[in-house]
């Protein structure tokens, strides 16, 4: 149709605004100020609940989602990222339009990024007139959407999103046209079809109502069961048109069979976005998901499940993060968060595949030991297989590849099929394989783990950038080494992807960036809360819904990044590294204890905001460091201790630990190492060996290993003796190496 029917173009009276009357104005600005949302967004968002006929139920959900959550501050920054209970969100629990308005962008939230929500909310002001009394742009509306997104994190129906489209999948199941009732539909188009539903079920003389169409079938429904619950006037039929149109009927009631009155059919046209996926679905319904995509029969779909269980195994035993051209590296495992650690092996099920573990178990372990086997053929045979990398292989093929090696050497070992009675190509399951398998392991550093996350879809750019992220990991501890990635961190671009797939429409989470907001939610690097040195801790990314305020006035931004500090220019001497390690007063060994250090350093965050970004450099300064302050990096120490030795355990007895100095002291070692002051100088000394004098302070810890580890391997006392860690040290440099100890 050529525009929204006179029927639902209704004029909202703002004159019926309980924003507008006497200290409720100063409220409005005051809150839409705090959450950086113009005023008049929040005035059509109560027109646009006005007309909203939303059950009792729904109110009480979205009133006691609006009361706030948790937060988090980060101490060191003056940042608080989540939930507040003030600002818009306390001004909007006082009307029931605006609570009706904001139960609506929360349904939206199970397919749409708030971005998508924004544009659906502004047309349908549009549509109903809200936009003649209260003039916002759609920007304005996008950005009130974000700022209240994360209130919802609890009521998005994603569970009953699930069962509509199990249900639905399920009775259609050899239907060609499943994959369309996933793809996206236009804001304009769905805002014409919400105007119409609702319109309709506040006239009590519209009788029946039914919609007939296709494109973004399920989430159609979805939403009618949720706004239309126990209200049989409704009926939805799900069948594609030729014209790929959504047709909406009205029913009128009419006694006298001459004046009998049936409501014309509004034609609402989908299809210029026939094409285009849906932003995402609720993780729980991934395997509804990839089967109506890919249009699999259910074996392919369990078998789907099984190969993505084994994959997830695999890369957990097996897989290897590296640095710098694979001069550093440290086992998958090693940065897992611990609940992931406990969950890995049966995480298909968090994505809808009810496998029984007990019965599977067996041949997962069979698949996993078949790629150890088809590993160590593909060593023997690695001149061919790089040279096939170095003619410009993708990862994707390369992966794929790697599956095939696996089904063929189950077959060799066990003898008998991987798939019983059929194989991987043939079923067209490898791509599916692949791209839930990222999405999983993508979980490994997401602290909470995330069990309400949403699933991307399988996208071409998305598959081949999945597909590269697991080949890293499985090519990095083999000669499959990746040429070309030399200068590549494979921890920072792993979190990246981790984000992207956890939290649509957020901004590019590089490794300056240490926090972002998408779709209601705030990653961040979890060191911010409290800087520690361990290893899982450093790597994680954690996520709390809401949005990150910064400032007197709290007001509301969208990223965190880091930029390098500027170096003063200094002609101290003071922090030089001049003090060498004394272990023995002439012939008496004395031990080797951690020192603290000298004087008091304190570790100072200067902040720059600047539209949505917060831009934050930092310095460690003391009475010494006032004429140049020491330049300090957050990201920097995440990826150096990410990738440092930690030591642990002691495996030295007292006599054994003695003698062992006495032959160090013999070959000269203790006249290159030395005491490193917090802040101190390396560069320009003879001396490459240090041990720093941080004494178990976690800041100074952490920071300290940043700014050394960049250029010397680094070693980080965890539950050791010192002299643990020198031995483990001059083990690995003798002499000649160059490398630090975080005492």
């Amino acid at each position: 149709m050529a525009g929204p029917s006179s029927e639902v173009q209704k004029q909202w009276d703002i004159g019926h605004s309980i924003f507008l009357a006497g200290a409720a104005v100063r409220s409005l600005i005051k809150a839409g100020s705090e959450d950086d949302i113009q005023p008049q967004a929040i005035l059509a968002m109560e027109g646009l609940g006005a007309g909203l006929l939303v059950y009792h139920e729904r109110i009480s959900d979205g009133v006691d989602a609006l009361r706030g959550g948790e937060n988090r501050k980060f101490i060191q920054l003056m940042i608080t990222a989540g939930l507040t209970n003030g600002g818009a969100a306390r001004l909007m629990r006082d009307s029931v339009p605006c609570v009706a308005a904001f139960v609506l962008a929360v349904a939206c939230k199970t397919c749409f990024t708030d971005q998508e929500t924004g544009s659906i909310l502004y047309e349908m002001m549009n549509i109903r007139g809200v936009l003649r009394s209260v003039p916002v742009s759609r920007t304005q509306i996008e950005r009130a959407v974000g700022a209240l997104s994360g209130y919802g994190h609890k009521i998005v129906p994603n569970t009953l999103f699930n069962d509509v489209a199990s249900t639905i999948t399920q009775n259609m199941t050899h239907s060609l046209t499943i994959p369309t009732l996933l793809s996206r539909s236009g804001a304009k188009e769905i805002a014409e079809i919400l105007s119409h539903v609702f319109e309709s079920l506040e006239d009590t003389n519209i009788k029946k109502i039914t919609l007939e169409g296709h494109q973004t079938g399920i989430w159609f429904v979805t939403m009618l069961i949720l706004f239309g619950r126990g209200n049989y006037r409704l009926k939805i039929t799900l069948k594609q048109r030729d014209d790929s149109a959504w047709y909406v009927q009205k029913w009128y009631s009419e006694k006298r069979i001459s004046e009998l009155v049936v409501g014309g059919s509004d034609n609402v046209p989908t299809k210029e976005h026939r094409s285009l996926p849906l932003s995402h679905v609720p993780v729980i319904s991934a395997k509804t998901y990839i089967a109506a995509a890919y249009r699999l029969p259910e074996d392919a779909v369990e078998a789907t499940g099984l190969i993505v269980a084994a994959l997830v195994d695999i890369v957990f035993e097996h897989g290897i993060f590296w640095l710098s051209g694979n001069r550093y590296r440290i086992p998958f495992k090693d940065v897992c968060q611990m609940r992931f650690v406990g969950e890995y092996h049966t995480i298909t099920n968090v994505f809808g595949w009810n496998l029984d573990f007990s019965k599977v178990n067996g041949r997962i372990s069979h698949i996993v030991a078949a790629y150890t086997h088809g590993l160590s053929q593909t060593q023997a045979a690695d001149n061919g297989m790089q040279s096939e990398i170095l003619d410009g292989i993708s990862s994707y093929k390369m992966m794929s590849k790697l599956l095939l090696q696996i089904e063929a050497s189950f077959f060799k070992s066990r003898g008998y099929a991987m798939i019983q009675e059929n194989n991987l190509e043939h079923m067209g399951i490898i791509d599916p394989i692949i791209h839930v398998a990222a999405e999983a392991l993508y979980c490994s550093i997401i602290d909470p783990f995330p069990c309400d996350r949403p699933f991307r879809p399988l996208t071409v750019a998305t598959l081949h950038s999945n597909a590269e992220t697991i080949w890293r990991l499985l090519s990095g501890d083999s000669p499959l080494q990746q040429r070309g990635y030399e200068n590549v961190n494979q921890i920072a671009s792993f979190r990246s992807e981790a984000v992207k797939s956890i939290c649509p429409g957020a901004q590019d989470f590089s490794s300056a960036v240490l926090a972002v907001v998408g779709n209601g939610q705030v990653a961040y690097a979890t060191p911010l809360m409290e800087p520690s040195t361990e290893r899982r801790y450093c790597a994680g990314i954690s996520m709390i819904p809401g949005t990150l305020r910064w400032g007197k006035d709290d007001a509301r931004y969208l990223r965190l990044r880091e930029v390098e500090a500027a170096e003063f220019p200094s002609h101290r001497r003071f922090y030089e590294a001049s003090q060498r390690i004394e272990v023995f007063q002439e012939e008496t060994y004395l031990g080797l204890e951690a020192l603290p250090n000298s004087e008091m350093v304190k570790v100072e965050t200067l902040i720059s905001p600047s539209e949505n970004t917060l831009t934050l450099t930092t310095y460690m300064h003391s009475p010494s460091l006032q004429d140049a302050p020491v330049a300090v990096n957050w990201w920097r120490s995440i990826e150096a201790l990410a990738f440092a030795e930690l030591i642990r355990g002691h495996d030295m007895s007292a006599f054994g630990e003695r003698e062992l100095a006495r032959s160090w002291k013999a070959r000269g070692f203790f006249n290159n190492i030395a005491w490193l002051a917090v802040g101190g100088l390396t560069s320009g000394n003879a001396i490459k060996q240090h041990i720093t004098m941080t004494d178990s302070n976690e800041t100074y810890r952490f920071f300290e290993a940043g700014r050394l580890g960049g250029s010397r391997r680094l070693f980080v006392r965890q539950s050791a003796p010192l002299i643990q860690c020198l031995k483990v040290a001059i083990e690995y440099g003798e002499e000649t190496g160059t490398w630090a100890i975080i005492a």
